[in-house]
């Protein structure tokens, strides 16, 4: 996918904001059907949504809600934020069932700790021949914990079609191997819609 920054969308009532579609591989082949996330502030969170009209392979025993390690090895989304600050980054991984992962690291690969209690609920639903999942993250979280503002940086990721598995990234994070720990690539963003909620601006 060719941009960039990442827009992240201010929800309006019940509906859903507008996704947008990841079809290409990080080797540039067509994905078919398409990927497809949304980033939008809710109240006081951010929220992370993926699906796809397919069905997908999830880690067994990896349940709706649950804090889940390992679900890479299986069909799943995935998000970067980068800190400004300090460099660190945040990784979510989230199962089509709704089961949820996330560390912090403070470099690529190279892990901090997990966040088991930042407050984030997870849920979803996978079926045949669809799925859909979310995650909610505090933005009291981020911005104690990542700095989170107009300098933040993200990525959207997506491992598909286990287990021969396709890696996909919004963002372009260079050749060779697929490899999302990248965080020098990863995009600004914009906001979209009516300034809903100003403190998730601040960087204090």
């Amino acid at each position: 996918m060719n941009t960039t920054e990442l827009t992240i969308h201010h929800a309006h009532g019940s509906s859903d904001p507008p996704f947008t579609k990841l079809s290409l591989d990080w080797f540039g082949e067509r994905v078919r059907p398409s990927a497809e996330f949304s980033l939008s502030f809710e109240d006081d969170r951010l929220v992370f949504r993926s699906r796809r009209q397919k069905g997908a392979l999830c880690q067994p025993g990896a349940e709706e809600g649950q804090f889940f390690e390992g679900l890479w090895f299986h069909d799943v989304a995935e998000l970067f934020v980068s800190d400004p600050i300090t460099g660190h980054y945040l990784e979510v991984n989230l199962s089509p069932r709704g089961a949820y992962w996330a560390c912090i690291f403070d470099a690529p690969r190279r892990r901090v700790a997990e966040v088991r209690s930042c407050g984030a609920q997870a849920r979803g639903m996978c079926r045949e021949g669809q799925w859909e999942a979310r995650v909610d993250l505090p933005l009291a979280w981020m911005r104690s914990h990542l700095h989170f503002g107009l300098e933040t940086r993200f990525n959207v990721t997506f491992i598909l079609d286990s287990p021969s598995q396709r890696f996909l990234s919004v963002a372009d994070l260079g050749g060779g191997d697929p490899d999302f720990h990248r965080p020098a690539g990863f995009l600004q963003w914009r906001e979209e819609g009516p300034l809903a909620n100003e403190e998730a601006y601040s960087m204090t």
